[in-house]
This record gives structure tokens, C-alpha cells and sequence, in this order.
């Protein structure tokens, strides 16, 4: 877990503070859990940071061992939450020790602060158009890892490969990441991780457009550092999936916190769990 040594000197600016509570690593808990949704928030604050709305701090969760700042929420079990620890919204009212809790409060905090690239589909019709290109696609990632029929799954990834084409930019929408991007992201590195993993899939080469997709997001700062360990996503699956399928993977080091497809080990930079993180 993070804690806030070092980080108070960070927040002298004004600007409001926000914690995010995140799913931890089942086998670290200071490092970054698979969950795509909090993957997903990690990526919204962190722009929301670089962008100098707000100053960011992330706290890695087990529910199992809860830091005791996490269970002074009482929120149950919910993860992600995020939490302003002190500041003012753009009209002034106070939001310290507000937290937030759900999918949609996130999203309604998010919107405080009206990053014109993360709008909500209820102001831009694009994203909403957007979210449509993917919005199964989960859910056909684990019909396939579980069943081995990739067809739901290969018609959205042309769907979305379809999308990127008739945009014609190098994310989603334009060529800086959106909320729609921010929700897309894991879900993708999922694919392509836990489908070669578990069943030898490969996105198809011949979606051109898809794969420079890849290639992009694979070069995104919010992305790499809000990216988990290649073992936690592996592991994520392991009690979901048939046990003779399960059976005939090598199971992940426990040791090997490298993320292959980044190119790196280890993690570091903003946001990273256990160093206080700050932007």
C-alpha cells in the first residue's frame, strides 16, 4: 500500500487531492492488480493529473488485508473507490473527504472537472458511438477462453477495427486518449494476453487498423503505468477456466513481475503501488 510520506510537499498548489483505491496484485499486494475497471480509473485520474486538474494518489487494496485508510471509507468491499482527500470543485463547492464509490459516482466526480477529452457519451455523441464498437467485448473474451469459440469474439474486434478506420486517428476518437480509449485499453490487453496465454489466440494481422491500435496504446504513458504484471493477468483466469486447460499452461513464477508486451520489469513512474504517488 502507498502511503503519504513525501507526497503532502507535492500538493501545495491548490489544486485538489484525490485518492484511488485500486484492486491489488492477489500475489503483491503493493503492486497493481488485473482488474480491467481499475486499470480504467487509474488511466481517467492519471490524465485528469497530467492535465493538472488535480493531483493524484493510488492505494492498492487487498479486501482481504485492507489498509486501514480504506476501511475508514466504509464501502464494504468495492473497489475501485476514489476518494477527494481535500479541494473544491471548478464552482467552488468543498469536496474533501467526499468518497466515491460506484462506477457511476466515479463518473460523476470525473465530470467534475469537464476534461474536454473525457466526456461522457451524454455529451458527446461520438463516445457514445465508441463505447457501442466495443461493448461485448469482454464478455466474449471469457465466452472464449472458457468454451474456445472465438467467432463472437473476432466480430468485435472487426467492429472496432472497423471503427478505428472510418476515424482515421491514432486513438479512438482523436489522437489523445478519451474515456472510451481509457475503458477499451485493458479490455484489448486482456485479449491478447490471457486468449494467447490460455488459448493460442492472436488478434488477426489483417486487421490493420487494430493492430497500429496496439502499437499506440503499448506507447501510452497512462496505459504502461497502470498496466499489471503479465502473472496477475495469467492468474486472474487460472480459477475461472477448465481445469484441464488450466492444466496444461505453465503456472506464472510468482517471482516475475514483467510486463512482456511493454518491453519492461518491474514498475515505476506515476501512480506506481508502494511510492506514494503523486502527479
Amino acid at each position: 500500500m502507498s502511503d503519504m510520506n513525501g507526497f503532502e510537499g507535492d500538493v501545495e498548489d491548490g489544486k485538489p487531492v484525490v485518492e484511488l483505491f485500486i484492486k491489488a496484485s492477489h500475489i503483491c499486494k503493493e503492486d497493481k492488480g488485473p482488474c480491467p475497471i481499475s486499470q480504467q480509473w487509474f488511466m481517467v485520474f492519471y490524465i485528469l493529473a497530467e492535465k493538472k486538474y488535480l493531483n493524484l494518489f493510488v492505494t492498492t487494496v487487498n479486501p482481504d488485508m485492507p489498509p486501514e485508510a480504506y476501511q475508514a471509507l466504509e464501502v464494504g468491499r468495492h473497489l475501485p473507490v476514489a476518494r477527494v482527500i481535500k479541494g473544491a470543485d471548478p464552482r467552488g463547492s468543498d469536496l474533501s473527504n467526499t468518497v466515491f464509490d460506484t462506477n457511476d459516482e466515479i463518473e460523476q466526480l470525473m465530470d467534475i472537472w469537464k476534461c474536454p477529452c473525457l466526456a461522457l457519451p451524454k455529451e458527446s455523441a461520438d463516445e457514445g458511438e465508441a463505447e457501442k464498437a466495443f461493448y461485448d467485448l469482454y464478455k466474449n473474451l471469457n465466452l472464449m477462453l472458457k468454451t474456445e469459440n472465438s467467432t463472437p469474439l473476432l466480430h468485435v474486434l472487426r467492429r472496432i477495427d472497423s471503427f478505428l478506420g472510418s476515424r482515421g486517428c491514432r486513438f479512438l476518437l482523436s489522437d489523445e486518449l478519451t474515456y472510451a480509449d481509457c475503458q477499451l485499453m485493458p479490455k484489448l490487453h486482456h485479449v491478447k494476453m490471457a486468449g494467447k496465454f490460455y488459448r493460442d489466440f492472436d488478434v488477426p494481422a489483417d486487421l490493420n487498423n487494430l493492430q497500429a491500435y496496439y502499437s499506440a496504446m503499448y506507447d501510452c504513458e497512462a496505459f504502461r503505468c497502470s498496466c499489471p504484471a503479465d502473472r496477475d493477468l495469467y492468474q486472474l483466469y487460472h480459477d475461472k477456466l477448465p481445469k484441464n486447460l488450466v492444466a496444461q499452461r505453465p503456472q506464472p513464477s510468482l517471482m516475475d513481475d514483467s510486463r512482456v508486451l511493454l518491453g519492461e520489469s518491474g514498475s515505476g513512474g506515476i501512480g506506481s503501488a508502494g511510492n506514494g504517488a503523486g502527479h
